[in-house]
């Protein structure tokens, strides 16, 4: 590389970096390094034409009109409360497991983020429920806490993702085959984090002793305290209603007549079907090739406002309220991806006219490097970026960057996309960033970010197998595409 090119390179990314130091927003930071850098390279006159056209070029396109409303449907569905159904239900289905509900809350996590396609909004709204819940049966809420902050990063994995569309965008795949490719390793993800949840609570990560109940008699729970004697329990082991619990194999969330699990109506099975439904029009339209992605993202939006006016019939005043809160988050979300994709198109741009990445390709394949080491160099940077910046921040900072290296030497541009995206959710759980984390302890009141993080670390280490785990089954992310798509 030209010694003048690699100082202009090194002035804009200083740039870059004082600007983040600062605690200015990203798009900020990267639209002012890449205009530095050509400026420096090519001269003011470049640098003005190319904010003028490039923003507006780059905006336009209509595949980004599916990030709105995917936001907005994710949103609506937050809205009307079908989080607490899905939660029962998933509860039902799990209570003999050890670490049934904490089981739950997995799977429960999973059925929301497949329509809400939003880590946070997945964490605020399953959190409120899933918390209180398990605390009431015996779970110590710190663990409690984190083990929500993780089932959420699903939302950025499990379709209709905002950051797989995000990612398809900035990448040139296809959307349709990058959210298909995201339902499998979605499911294997959700899989390996209820069987690390089973095995924590044999092991008593999840454990507190004894735990009030809302008539002050403390509850036992088998599952969590392992095998107590009568004796311990002063004759019995009584349950919320102070009645004697019955039935309770070892390791079961049963035996509590009081459990959330017990307790299925119609108004639970209907909402689950609610988040069904909607799934199936997402995927039913694409998998058919009836629709398009915008146009699956458009009607699920509109059946989600229909979903939230039915289940606020009675209340019309609360649909009318719900509704507007929910365009002003989409609005508020949308904006600051916008600008997000703004600014790291304009560094994107400088970076690619410097010549960088070519330059890098041509030191890789000098260095002879595999491929698959050059796979795990990008997860490992994104894993260290996830410390300190957003999902989309570090998405649009490396993907440009390591897309046409990659391609050249003829990695899977699919495959390497969800690695990605599992690699940047594991930033949402790690400090000091670890927006997760910050939702949940900001959801459920006295429960604090610094002690989340502690119990956080043994789902990070699920996290690293689910990867390792596509890392060595590569047909995994891409059979149902490449079916799908045939």
């Amino acid at each position: 590389m030209n010694p003048v090119i690699g100082l202009v390179v090194l002035a804009a990314v200083v740039v870059l970096i004082l600007l983040i130091l600062k605690k200015q927003p990203v798009w900020l930071a990267l639209l002012s390094a890449g205009t530095v850098g050509i400026v420096l390279l090519s001269g003011s006159d470049v640098a003005l034409g190319t904010l003028g056209t490039l923003a507006f070029s780059t905006i336009s396109q209509y595949a980004y009109v599916v990030i709105p409303l995917f936001i907005l449907m994710g949103a609506l569905v937050s809205k009307s409360g079908v989080a607490e159904d899905v939660f029962a239900v998933a509860a039902k289905v799990t209570r003999r497991l050890p670490g049934g509900l904490g089981v739950a809350t997995v799977l429960a996590c999973g059925g929301f983020a497949a329509v809400t396609g939003a880590s946070a909004a997945t964490v605020a709204t399953v959190g409120r429920v899933s918390v209180s819940q398990m605390a009431r049966y015996g779970y110590r809420r710190d663990a409690a806490g984190a083990l929500v902050a993780m089932g959420g990063t699903l939302g950025v994995l499990i379709p209709p993702s905002v950051l797989i569309v995000v990612l398809g965008i900035v990448s040139g795949e296809s959307i349709g085959r990058l959210l298909l490719a995201g339902v499998i390793p979605g499911i294997v993800t959700m899989f390996i984090y209820a069987l690390f949840t089973i095995g924590l609570a044999r092991l008593g990560f999840f454990r507190r002793r004894e735990a009030p109940t809302s008539d002050g008699v403390r509850v036992h729970e088998p599952a969590l305290a392992g095998a107590t004697s009568a004796a311990e329990d002063g004759g019995k082991e009584l349950t919320g209603s102070g009645r004697p619990a019955g039935g309770a194999g070892d390791g079961a969330d049963t035996g509590n007549p009081a459990a959330p699990a017990e307790r299925i109506t119609l108004k639970h099975l209907i909402g689950t079907a609610h988040v069904t439904a909607l799934f199936a029009v997402i995927f039913g339209g694409i998998y058919s090739g009836v629709l398009t992605v915008t146009e699956s993202g458009a009607i699920a939006a509109a059946a989600a406002t229909v979903i939230l006016v039915i289940r606020c019939r009675r209340n019309l005043r609360q649909a009318w309220r719900s509704s507007k809160e929910a365009l002003l988050e989409t609005g508020s979300l949308a904006s600051m991806i916008f600008a997000l994709i703004i600014g790291g198109s304009v560094f994107a741009y400088f970076i690619a006219r410097s010549g960088v990445p070519v330059w890098i390709s041509d030191m890789i394949a000098a260095a002879g490097l595999p491929p698959l080491a050059i796979v795990i160099a990008g997860l490992v940077v994104m894993l260290i970026l996830g410390s300190f910046l957003d999902s989309y921040s570090i998405l649009i900072l490396t993907v440009p960057l390591l897309y046409p290296i990659l391609s050249a030497q003829g990695v899977d541009g699919i495959w390497f996309g969800i690695l990605a995206v599992k690699a940047i959710e594991i930033g949402l759980v790690t400090p000091p960033f670890g927006l997760n984390v910050f939702v949940i302890s900001g959801v459920v009141p006295g429960l604090k970010a610094e002690r989340v993080f502690r119990y956080v670390v043994p789902f990070v280490l699920a996290d690293l197998v689910a990867i390792g785990v596509l890392i060595a089954f590569p047909s995994i992310v891409t059979w149902l595409p490449e079916v799908a798509f045939a």
